[in-house]
């Protein structure tokens, strides 16, 4: 089945964020030394049939804590689920930046999305999708300074009646700019179908600067054979980090009374127009 105009949504989703990401290189002085993102974006639409209910969360934490350096941690999250027509989408974005020495940047979001829908015996349930997750690393200095980005986008198809997940799909990575740990990779149950599938590494600078990216767009189709409610469900988690230098010396300065800013911030809600959005900062010089 060929559904040209999702193709289209590519272009979107790779334009949709680097704005707040740029925009926050201007906080910190011009040769910030370390720097991590992850951020993500997914859309859902064309369902064969309409939820009766749906949900969302959109939660952030920052934490910046700096003695000698400047640090900058950034979590921004939404999430949305409209009913009729029927339309769902997230993003989530966490961003640090560190400079000098003797400091821990942190940053996480999450979003959580479900939409749930009576379906009859014999029929087929279908909705179309697209969905991305891009990585960045750089420090300056190693092996004093380390920065940190993963992430993962994890949706399910859940029988609720008999309690089983019958599809999924998902895109996990994680950049690290020491050890051999880095990956991003793509994984879907047999009834998804992908029009489009991309997934990138690349190190360069020695390995100072590190990106990855996936990108998926594709359709889920399931016959029904009996009467059940089925739940969509998505959850998207993104992590930066930044620090310099080792965690025993971080630990000192937390001991030390130096001053910490930490954000927690969650919303959660049920009605019939669902969306849900958090955006927090955090910075210490």
């Amino acid at each position: 089945m060929k559904k040209p105009y999702l193709l289209n949504i590519k272009r979107f989703l790779l334009l949709a964020t680097s704005a707040i990401a740029s925009s926050l290189l201007t906080a910190l002085p011009s040769e910030a030394a370390t720097f991590a993102t992850s951020q993500s974006e997914s859309l859902y639409l064309n369902f064969s049939h309409t939820p009766f209910s749906s949900e969302t969360k959109a939660e952030t934490e920052t934490l910046a804590l700096s003695k000698e350096g400047a640090v900058l941690a950034f979590a921004d999250a939404e999430a949305a689920f409209v009913v009729e027509p029927p339309f769902a989408s997230s993003s989530s974005l966490s961003t640090a930046l560190g400079e000098t020495v003797n400091y821990l940047g942190l940053a996480e979001s999450t979003t959580t999305v479900r939409g749930f829908f009576d379906v009859k015996a014999n029929t087929t349930f279908s909705f179309d999708f697209a969905a991305d997750l891009y990585l960045e690393t750089e420090i300056e200095s190693p092996p004093g300074e380390n920065a940190r980005a993963s992430g993962d986008v994890l949706f399910t198809l859940v029988d609720t009646t008999q309690k089983r997940v019958l599809d999924f799909f998902s895109i996990m990575g994680n950049l690290n700019s020491f050890g051999k740990s880095d990956f991003i990779a793509v994984d879907y149950s047999e009834n998804v179908a992908y029009m489009d599938l991309e997934t990138h590494y690349r190190a360069k600078l020695q390995g100072k600067k590190k990106t990855a990216s996936a990108f998926i767009t594709g359709f889920l189709e399931r016959y029904i054979t009996q009467d059940s409610v089925l739940a969509v469900v998505e959850i998207k988690r993104n992590q930066a980090r930044v620090k310099a230098p080792e965690p025993s010396t971080i630990l000192a300065l937390l001991a030390s009374g130096v001053v910490i800013i930490f954000v927690l911030k969650g919303r959660c809600k049920e009605k019939y127009l669902e969306s849900s959005s958090e955006s927090k900062l955090s910075t210490e010089v």
